[in-house]
């Protein structure tokens, strides 16, 4: 009997998981993504904050992620859409096509000015405690 558990419950297990990436595409997209952020975050997150501490290294990962998603979007705004001609999308100028990658910029900005900030008033409150 037990040995009937044991095997069923992988079966089961990647039959639900197999049953919700099929059924719907917006899901699996929002699985797939938040999955990846993490991973992605984490990882980096993770090995920061084993090296420098988790305090400086939540600044460390935050300022780094915030200072690619500005790079990336820059290179959104410059270089998108490449795929169709901005002639053939209906209703859309190419102001309209990146308005999401100028919001990501003004964002992700602040937030890397926000955690620079951190850092420098981190970096000035460890200082302070090493000379006296």
């Amino acid at each position: 009997m037990t040995m009937f558990l044991e095997a069923s419950a992988p079966t089961v297990i990647s039959e639900f998981m197999r049953d919700l990436f099929t059924a719907n595409p917006f899901i699996t997209g929002l699985i797939v993504f938040g999955g990846s952020v993490v991973i992605f975050v984490g990882t980096i997150w993770l090995l920061l904050g084993t090296n420098v501490g988790k305090k400086l290294g939540f600044l460390l990962t935050g300022a780094g992620v915030s200072g690619w998603v500005s790079i990336n979007s820059i290179l959104f705004i410059l270089y998108a859409p490449r795929g169709p001609r901005q002639a053939d999308i209906e209703g859309l100028n190419s102001f309209e096509i990146r308005l999401i990658p100028i919001s990501w910029l003004l964002i992700s900005g602040i937030l890397f000015f926000m955690f620079v900030s951190a850092l420098s008033k981190y970096e000035a409150e460890q200082n302070k405690t090493m000379s006296s």
